[in-house]
């Protein structure tokens, strides 16, 4: 009759299992929110970029008016000050992300203890289970010898 390994333990593996994967979304959401936050950069910076390089060439070629380019340098200072503040918001994404970041790796670590505990459990049951086994076979052996003797 063999015992099976049973951890003591196993409840609250299975919580830090559930927290760890819950970082692990967390994090992916919060890098997830930066590329959004880069792309939505992107724009901005390509769109001001355009408006820069579209009244260049009309300057050049004299295609443009005075009120057109002054439209246009009021719009180039509008994209501006959104570059700048979408700046803001990167670096604040990153922030969280950071945070997110750090919280996983706190829950992987307190998951890592219980699992390393549980590995230990689990060595000592099987160097008990094969002492015990040996005992037993000598016990075996033992009186197989007895009753050998007295034949």
């Amino acid at each position: 009759m063999t015992k099976s390994f049973n951890f003591p333990l196993q409840k609250v593996l299975d919580v830090r299992t559930m927290v760890e994967d819950a970082k692990a979304i967390e994090l992916q959401k919060a890098q997830a929110e930066i590329e959004r936050e880069k792309q939505h950069l992107a724009r901005i910076q390509s769109e001001k970029d355009a408006l820069i390089g579209e009244a260049s060439v009309a300057g050049e070629k004299g295609e443009i008016s005075l009120q057109s380019l002054n439209n246009r340098r009021e719009y180039v200072e509008q994209l501006s000050t959104q570059i700048e503040e979408q700046g803001e918001t990167v670096a604040k994404s990153q922030e969280a992300a950071e945070e997110q970041r750090l919280a996983f790796v706190q829950a992987s670590k307190e998951k890592m203890v219980i699992e390393k505990l549980k590995e230990h459990h689990k060595d000592a049951f099987r160097k008990k289970m094969n002492q015990d086994q040996v005992k037993n076979e000598s016990e075996v052996a033992s009186r197989i010898s007895q009753n050998e003797g007295r034949l």
